[in-house]
């Protein structure tokens, strides 16, 4: 499909979307595109996405394949993982450089590209150790060029490496106390550069600092306002306030820091405006969240700062 017809059917389907408000109180989404299949611009279970500093949306699929696109939605290019039979990435981190990380998270490694899809380095393998992982689930690269990569299936933790790929230590673990993770699906490294974890199956959001002091967390089980069900990615507006993919609860929520619910946008659904089991969100220009709707095999856009687009009731 060309660009110049997937530009038109973001189009329709964003206005569409005006057409109806899925959920009370929330806006509608401001553009909406991809559909199902393995052609460009098509999805075959999107799982993860970020951000880079060329402000292309990058998202990788079940299919172990990354796909850019700008942020009206425009396909410019995709690649596939160096393998994808036993299984498929789950998180997407973008260093400063360009550089895509991806968690390769059935191999149990992390594979590292140019920004054009070139291999560049894998590393990793599986297993207990230092440097060692088990079904990585993230990776953040902070403003210095260190790597965070998260971990489930046993090891629950987050691993920290130099700018050279060093290992330096892990935190939030089996011994943790109230620190320990259960399913760190998501990571998001902070301007001030401390770590904030979505730590999927403790519905709940844990802050570290660098060194991986426990800072403190907020979240708890459930489906109201200000608690969680399986978060499953986190990102950060330019006021400081933070946005959370709800998996289980099929909505994004927006918070302070502190832990305060500011109001959620989407519900169960496949119209516009609504989700199926939500993976990922990603923030670009002018605070737009980049939600994507793995489900519906699509990605929804939303304004972060506008006020009306976050219900206060759910």
């Amino acid at each position: 499909m060309t660009n110049r017809l997937l530009g038109m059917v973001a189009f329709v389907l964003a206005g569409l979307a005006g057409c109806r408000d899925a959920t009370p109180g929330t806006l509608p989404p401001q553009l909406v595109f991809g559909s199902t299949g393995m052609g460009p611009g098509e999805f075959n279970y999107p799982r993860a996405a970020a951000i880079g500093p060329d402000h292309l949306l990058y998202v990788v699929d079940k299919g172990g394949r990354l796909q850019a696109f700008t942020q009206r939605g425009a396909f410019v290019r995709d690649w596939t993982m160096p393998q994808t039979r036993a299984g498929k990435p789950t998180g997407l981190g973008i260093a400063p450089d360009g550089r895509v990380f991806a968690a390769d998270t059935h191999y149990h490694r992390v594979v590292i590209f140019a920004a054009d899809g070139a291999l560049v380095r894998m590393f990793g393998s599986e297993g207990d150790g230092p440097g060692q992982f088990r079904l990585p689930t993230d990776v953040a690269i902070d403003h210095t060029g260190r790597v965070y990569v998260s971990e489930y299936g046993g090891n629950d933790r987050i691993s920290r490496f130099s700018a050279e790929l060093e290992f330096e230590g892990s935190f939030g673990g089996r011994d943790a106390g109230d620190a320990r993770l259960e399913r760190p699906q998501s990571l998001l490294i902070a301007p001030d550069g401390t770590v904030w974890v979505a730590d999927a199956c403790n519905h709940r959001i844990c802050h570290f600092a660098p060194d991986g002091e426990f800072l403190g967390a907020f979240g708890r089980a459930g489906h109201a306002l200000g608690e969680l069900w399986f978060p499953y990615s986190i990102d950060m507006l330019s006021d400081g306030t933070l946005v959370v993919c709800e998996y289980g609860n099929n909505r994004v929520q927006r918070f302070t820091p502190q832990g305060r619910s500011l109001g959620v946008w989407g519900s169960a659904g496949r119209d516009p405006g609504q989700l199926a089991y939500p993976w990922a969100l990603a923030v670009g220009d002018d605070d737009r969240i980049f939600v994507i709707d793995s489900g519906n095999n699509r990605v929804q856009v939303i304004a972060g700062n506008g006020w009306r687009t976050w219900s206060k009731r759910r």
